[in-house]
């Protein structure tokens, strides 16, 4: 069907009627989209800002037993520190620090499976990878306290890695560790320590395995022990 001019005029006209093209028609569309992402922004931020005011007095309450709890911890009073730790840690603002230091106090009353178990909390709902990271390095270190075991990096019966291998000259009851090396030359090799030397530290220096004597932390027996 073929639209006369004055069609086109009159439905121009009964469009402009309504209030949405009416705008349109009188070139004020575009007051009328900022206008509305303007009110839609201030009604967002404000309920961002509700939000907050809601949240802030947990967050405080957080805080408070958390200094409350180091205050203590340093005091040397663990029982009333793990109190307040305890509430703290609880806490879904706790990004895991008062899970760490509730861990401590644990530790200092010497019931090192509630510190373990804390610390292992941690590792797996801290809520940054440092924190987590930290807490997974405290929880392999008490574990291996509390089976005797160095935590050092010195030849101890279970580190893996222990071969029979047959040395000139040395008694068939050794068994070896061997440490693989390329040096700054490019070129590779190994060295080799047998259970004659548990409990010392063997460490790569340039590239090159280097005992370095007795561990520090065992003193070279391979066996540690916790307070009781």
């Amino acid at each position: 069907m073929k639209v006369l001019p004055s069609q086109i005029s009159n439905l121009e006209s009964s469009l402009s009627a309504t209030p949405f093209f009416s705008l349109i028609f009188t070139g004020n569309i575009l007051k009328f989209f900022f206008r509305s992402i303007a009110l839609s922004l201030f009604s967002f931020l404000s309920f961002v800002v509700t939000l907050s005011a809601f949240a802030q007095p947990a967050k405080d309450d957080t805080n408070n037993n958390y200094r409350k709890g180091v205050k203590l911890f340093q005091e040397k009073k663990y029982q009333a520190a793990a109190a307040s730790l305890t509430v703290a840690a609880s806490s879904q603002a706790d990004d895991g620090e008062a899970g760490i230091l509730l861990g401590y106090c644990y530790y200092e009353m010497h019931q090192y499976q509630k510190a373990l178990d804390q610390y292992m909390k941690v590792s797996e709902a801290g809520k940054r990878i440092s924190i987590k990271n930290r807490a997974q390095r405290l929880a392999a270190t008490l574990d291996s306290y509390m089976r005797g075991i160095c935590p050092g990096n010195c030849l101890k019966p279970s580190t893996p890695g222990w071969r029979k291998m047959a040395v000139p000259g040395k008694p068939d009851r050794l068994v070896w560790m061997v440490f693989p090396y390329l040096d700054q030359a490019g070129k590779g090799g190994s060295e080799y320590w047998s259970n004659d030397h548990m409990g010392e530290l063997i460490e790569y220096v340039n590239g090159r395995p280097v005992n370095k004597g007795p561990c520090p932390i065992c003193s070279g027996s391979g066996k540690v022990s916790l307070p009781k």
